[in-house]
């Protein structure tokens, strides 16, 4: 897997329906450019650590530890698609800098320090009784509306009660093509369909959602 910032990433669905029991969104992969979008809105830089809910082949960790150099997390249910992503972070030279796990984060809480998933930042200028301490600060995912609406108590818990992480960066959420349903955006990407959340954003009376599958951009 290349990532030249002219290619275009291009796989298909694996599936319409759930291939994997408590899959909750078909496999659909994201363009370069929307992943751009996605991590610039979210005001990304050195000091970030990304977390991806629903990773697929990793591309949107992979991106940006090969472009901002900083540390991500990748998590699915499908252990071949993770299998997938650890092999495009090797291919990429960026395997020292992401990690991928198989989880339900659907089900299972997302809700954890570096530790707690076995990655540290490994920095001789860190200080060391804190290194375990930082949680991710940009999570990201590209969900359809009944994935979006399974998590989104859970992302708004987390971002509101550490809404600046512990390493002093705010914690902030960017979905691809489809918002969530109760929240109010701070920022969007309205031609690519990147919205972004963060402490401030604010619960809103549902609308009514086309929860067919997401559209390619």
């Amino acid at each position: 897997m290349q990532c030249d910032s002219d290619e275009e990433w291009t796989q298909p669905f694996l599936d319409e329906e759930d291939p994997l029991p408590n899959q909750i969104c078909p496999y659909a992969t994201s363009s370069e450019i929307s992943i751009k979008s996605m991590l610039e809105i979210s005001s990304i830089d050195s000091d970030d650590i990304v977390l991806d809910l629903g990773c697929g082949d990793g591309r949107i960790v992979i991106y940006a530890a090969k472009h901002y150099g900083i540390r991500g997390i990748g998590l699915d249910i499908n252990p071949e698609l993770i299998k997938t992503a650890i092999e495009n972070s090797k291919k990429e030279g960026v395997d020292h800098l992401v990690l991928f796990k198989v989880q339900d984060f659907a089900n299972e809480s997302f809700d954890f320090k570096l530790d707690t998933i076995g990655l540290s930042l490994n920095n001789d200028n860190d200080d060391k009784k804190n290194i375990n301490l930082i949680y991710p600060t940009i999570l990201t995912c590209y969900l359809i509306p009944r994935a979006l609406k399974v998590i989104e108590p859970k992302v708004k818990k987390l971002i509101r009660e550490n809404g600046e992480s512990i390493n002093h960066k705010p914690i902030r959420i960017a979905t691809i093509v489809y918002p969530f349903e109760r929240w109010q955006h701070i920022n969007d990407d309205n031609s690519l369909k990147i919205f972004l959340y963060n402490k401030d954003s604010i619960d809103i009376i549902p609308k009514s959602l086309d929860s067919s599958n997401p559209i390619f951009i």
